[in-house]
């Protein structure tokens, strides 16, 4: 812990004050030096006088403003890819990462009329649970990410679910990419 030695010189009246404002947090703390300060004289005693009756009063409580809270670094903006469609090419690239069960099941659901097919019947015909059905559909996300950055590009998706009419439905970009690498 550390020692400090405090000297307060004065009449009482200002000993008080100045121990009143130590007490509130609002001390003025002066160094004294080796050499005496120069007298002052005639006016400057009044000035003197005021200036150490400020100093020892106590400050008043001002409102303590709390720091502005740094703002988190902007993360780098991507700039916008442009929209594509499905051309052979991209999808010759996006097959490549899908699940076998995915591919059966777009291969299953091109070959459909207007390339939409019920998922109770895609269920059974790859012999696949609900939940086996969607995780192997799962890949087709992480596929089509990829296309994307390679390409600089923004695709839809290639096979969509669609809740109400309970059927996939196969986008006909892709299934004419299908068609032309012979995938259908």
């Amino acid at each position: 812990m550390a020692n400090v030695s405090v000297t307060i010189e004065g009449d009482i009246n200002e000993v008080v004050a100045t121990l009143r404002g130590m007490a509130a947090g609002a001390a003025v703390i002066s160094v004294a030096t080796s050499e005496p300060a120069p007298a002052p004289a005639g006016d400057d005693l009044e000035e003197l006088a005021e200036s150490r009756a400020a100093a020892a009063a106590p400050a008043e409580a001002a409102p303590v403003e709390a720091a502005p809270e740094p703002e988190p670094p902007a993360e780098p903006e991507e700039p916008e890819r442009p929209a594509a469609d499905w051309d052979a090419n991209y999808v010759n690239s996006f097959w490549s990462g899908l699940s076998d069960n995915a591919r059966e099941a777009m291969i299953r659901v091109s070959r459909s009329p207007n390339h939409t097919q019920r998922r109770v019947q895609l269920m059974h015909t790859l012999n696949l649970s609900q939940r086996g059905l969607s995780g192997s559909l799962s890949s087709q996300g992480h596929s089509r990410n990829r296309v994307e950055k390679r390409f600089n590009i923004r695709l839809p998706r290639p096979l969509t679910y669609d809740k109400v009419e309970d059927v996939y439905i196969l986008d006909p970009g892709f299934a004419n990419g299908m068609r032309e690498l012979g995938m259908s």
